[in-house]
């Protein structure tokens, strides 16, 4: 069969990308960028190389958007894949017509590759498995030493059809609407942080930080490693702005925890940690505070009522019949009525293992930001070393100078990296 006659693959979106593409516009897009720092120059063509292997094993990112009656859907791409230079820019708008038809980009500029992807195609804790394969691929291309694949996925394997699966749907039960609490979900406004937003994009601030230095601090405070950050981070925020709405962190939980699956789509849910301005005087306050919202609102439970609802919403008659140009039409008019619902999100991917021989020397996550999102917050652990990374949209770093402080003061040395 010629390649041009051959029947090519498409699919569904999850339930957690269907109102990616319908919310986004040319200048506006929901992306992510995950940065891997090797130990030498990154060549281009075998990174290309590198990239077209990986492909093979993970099909559900070889694909391009297309519009269907109600909703749009992935289709295999037969285009290669290319590898562009950087442009010294954090999360520029993909431009398909320049990946010819992907909706991710990679890049590289001397010892970083970087990744960035759109939304629709899956969460960060996938697109973290994605970059993993391509350093390690990359590596044995380049004739590196590289010592097995451990906790990279194989590529000589063929993909599983649980990989491309819709867990929300396999993990959905029936739900009443009565059981949902629109108001737990949406809550009231939150604090905003101040800024003057920079005319040349976003930006990023680095630091790294021992990643048992958190831990132990954190077990002695009777929390988790995301809850004593995200005490740190509201208690940063609540010293800077001296305001009298709450301080709202969203934090992204992976589900495949709690549901098991190894799908390389979105399947996470978000939790939304409420501050009060009296918590936020101290620390310790909102660290206490953090644990036990986490404990209370990340439950499987809590979590199965919180995406059941989004799959009832996407099943429903009314979304089956409203054809996709209404749905963007209505999309479009909603952005300027909606309020932001959180002051920050913060994300953590969690540790990263590769193997010995890899080059791989840091891995930064820089998390979409917008107007009213003005700082976003992404962590990695590789190596016992925690790197975070803060990506605005405004020109001021106060917050990121007062996070090292309130570290500071809670007995935690944060190294200052350099930006990118």
């Amino acid at each position: 069969m010629k390649e041009k006659d051959k029947k090519l693959k498409t699919y569904r979106l999850d339930v957690s990308a269907q109102f990616y593409p319908i919310i986004s516009t040319k200048r506006a897009q929901s992306l992510f960028r995950l940065t891997a720092v090797m130990d030498g120059r990154v060549d281009p063509e075998t990174l290309r190389r590198a990239a077209e292997d990986v492909l093979v094993r993970f099909p559900t990112f070889k694909v391009r958007l297309r519009k269907g009656y109600a909703w749009y859907y992935l289709e295999e791409n037969p285009a290669p894949v290319k590898v562009f230079p950087s442009t010294g820019k954090l999360l520029l708008p993909i431009d398909t017509k320049e990946t010819d038809g992907y909706l991710f980009r990679i890049s590289c500029a001397e010892d970083r590759i970087e990744f960035e992807v759109f939304h629709a195609v899956c969460d960060g804790m996938a697109a973290l498995e994605f970059l993993k394969a391509l350093v390690w691929r990359y590596a044995v291309l380049s004739g590196a030493p590289v010592t097995g694949h451990e906790g990279v996925a194989d590529l000589d394997l063929s993909p599983t059809d649980e990989e491309a699966e819709d867990a929300f749907y396999r993990y959905y039960r029936p739900i009443k609407f009565s059981d949902i609490d629109l108001k737990g979900l949406m809550g009231d406004l939150p604090l905003l942080l101040p800024g003057t937003i920079a005319e040349d994009g976003y930006s990023g601030t680095y630091c790294a930080v021992e990643s048992g230095e958190i831990a132990a601090k954190a077990k002695a405070a009777g929390a988790s490693f995301t809850s004593f950050v995200c005490g740190a981070l509201a208690r940063t925020i609540g010293r800077l702005s001296g305001g009298t709405r709450s301080v709202v962190i969203m934090v992204p939980v992976n589900l495949r925890t709690m549901f098991p699956s190894a799908t390389m789509r979105n399947f996470v849910n978000f939790v939304r940690l409420v501050f009060t301005p009296e918590e936020c005087a101290s620390a310790e306050a909102c660290i206490r505070s953090a644990a036990a919202q986490l404990k209370e609102k990340a439950t499987k439970e809590e979590m199965e009522k919180f995406f059941a609802t989004t799959v009832r919403t996407e099943r429903s008659l009314l979304m089956r019949i409203v054809p996709l140009p209404l749905k963007i039409l209505g999309a479009r008019i909603g952005r300027f009525f909606l309020k932001s619902r959180q002051t920050m999100i913060f994300s953590n991917v969690g540790r990263v293992t590769v193997p010995e021989g890899c080059g791989l020397k840091r891995v930064m996550f820089n998390l979409n930001v917008s107007k009213t999102s003005k700082v976003n917050v992404g962590a990695v652990t590789l190596a016992g070393e925690t790197t975070f990374a803060f990506t605005r949209s405004i020109n001021e770093t106060d917050l990121e100078h007062g996070f090292y402080t309130t570290l500071g003061e809670l007995g935690i040395t944060a190294r200052r990296l350099n930006a990118c």
